[in-house]
């Protein structure tokens, strides 16, 4: 009100608040908080109590329909509250650990992540400095509610309906040389190749992936054969190079394991990158060539949204 300078909580009309049941799946941090901060925030905008008290009415019937008993009152914000300190500050490099809650698991999760991290890096390791309490966090992370599931189960059916048929799925000169017995043409996959060899060791497995169609990656994998400066490119070129130098001969057979969406930058996730390392962590009889360290690279597909590619 600019004629006497008060303020107070607005909302438009017919506009219920809604929050989260008390009861709900989430961490009891997160419940805990809710009508705390739902209270420090309306006391932040209302000028004073009595403004305070005239806009609460619909929050506090809201609260009680989720199940909080929570009572709000006005508490205006503290003078020290807005001091900040202009000294600059090493920002620490914090590794987070972010599980999803589910009131369904007994294990404390949180407590046994740490309690091992303090088994497998004590003071005397080397890594401990890297890896220790005050530099590894951990933070529950919440899943999608039922609602999203279900839209989500939804949007992926009916788009099936909508999908562009694609016209080939080969286009090899001799269909019986087609590497993937007339799928070269797949985008989005996620692929295995097998390596049996004359020698007596087993055969070798190796997990790749590929956002253009495979018959590009195949290209390049091949290229990693011939050519000796490529020979470093993946692990499975360095296996290759490893039976051509012993004179070995051998036979490589392809299939697809998963065709999987890329990145999106709605959801900031790449299910491509994410089924690669599942089959790594998960099916180390399908990886056998794959190492570990391939777990903790970051996914090469955003780069294409960054902005220095729109300039």
């Amino acid at each position: 009100n600019l004629s006497n300078g008060k303020y107070m909580p607005y909302s438009k009309p017919n506009n219920v608040p809604l929050y989260v049941h008390s009861k709900s799946n989430h961490p009891p941090r997160i419940l805990k908080n809710i009508p705390e901060s739902i209270n420090k925030r309306l006391s932040e905008i209302s000028c004073d109590e009595e403004s305070f008290k005239k806009s609460t009415a619909q929050y506090q019937k809201a609260l009680d329909k989720s199940g909080y008993k929570f009572q709000l009152s006005f508490s205006p914000a503290t003078s020290n509250s807005t001091v900040t300190d202009t000294q600059k500050k090493r920002k620490r490099n914090i590794i987070w650990y972010n599980p999803p809650f589910s009131k369904n698991v007994a294990t404390n999760v949180g407590k046994t992540f740490l309690r091992i991290l303090h088994e497998e890096f004590p003071k005397e390791n080397i890594l401990y400095k890297l890896f220790n309490k005050n530099t590894v966090k951990v933070s529950y992370s919440c899943l999608s509610n039922l609602k999203q599931t279900i839209d989500g189960h939804n949007k992926a059916t009916l788009s099936k309906g909508r999908e562009i048929i694609q016209t080939k799925d080969c286009n090899c000169r001799r269909p019986i040389d087609c590497p993937l017995s007339g799928r070269c043409l797949k985008q989005c996959v996620v692929y295995q190749a097998t390596i049996k060899s004359n020698d007596a060791k087993p055969d070798q497995t190796y997990v790749g992936l590929t956002e253009n169609t495979f018959k590009t990656r195949y290209s390049n994998h091949k290229a990693s054969f011939r050519n000796p400066s490529m020979k470093s490119s993946t692990e499975l070129s360095k296996y290759v190079w490893e039976l051509k130098e012993k004179n070995t001969d051998y036979e490589i057979s392809w299939t697809i394991l998963k065709q999987a969406k890329p990145y999106n930058t709605a959801t900031g996730r790449c299910n491509l990158c994410l089924w690669e390392k599942f089959f790594i962590i998960c099916k180390p009889e399908l990886s056998t060539l794959n190492k570990r360290n391939e777990l903790v690279t970051a996914c090469r597909h955003a780069n294409k949204f960054l902005l220095k590619n729109f300039t």
